[in-house]
């Protein structure tokens, strides 16, 4: 399968849209550019032209195709649940399991948030300890997800949120 990508570098480390050439397939999130070089399509690059927008304080939602890699009718379930958690607020993994029709479920729900392929689409950074906390965070980056630079992404994320709300 032929894989296209598009990096930029944000306030927050690269970011790079990765497409099948008609879905956005996966978002990757690294604090060093990749060794790889970009291979656009139309896909990966309005992927980034709406992160930016995002990024801005210019976009609250996301309009892009996207069919989240090696994901199950499941995982899809939980991915779909997230994308309604509102621009601007914050959900426990309790909440979020509720949501999700999994009222005893917070951890199915933290994994879901954990292998999400897509981040800031899916808004797996909205997902919170119930006491408000941060959690952790993956967001796309090979770091473990509770490394201080996710979690320093995760906080910017919310914040920036709050700030355009």
């Amino acid at each position: 399968m032929n894989h296209f990508q598009t990096s930029f570098h944000s306030p927050l480390g690269w970011i790079r849209a990765v497409s099948n050439g008609t879905s956005l397939i996966r978002l990757d999130w690294d604090q060093t550019r990749w060794d790889d070089p970009d291979k656009p399509d139309d896909v990966s690059r309005e992927t980034i032209g709406q992160l930016k927008e995002y990024l801005a304080g210019d976009r609250v939602g996301f309009e892009l195709p996207i069919n989240p890699e090696g994901k199950s009718a499941i995982a899809r379930h939980w991915l779909d649940v997230m994308m309604h958690i509102p621009y601007g607020s914050t959900l426990s993994y309790k909440e979020f399991a509720i949501a999700a029709g999994k009222p005893k479920a917070p951890r199915a729900a933290g994994t879901a948030c954990a292998s999400n392929p897509i981040p800031i689409i899916y808004p797996c950074h909205r997902v919170v300890k119930s006491d408000g906390t941060m959690g952790h965070y993956g967001g796309g980056s090979s770091l473990p997800p509770d490394n201080a630079d996710n979690l320093a992404r995760k906080m910017a994320l919310i914040s920036l949120e709050r700030q355009f709300s």
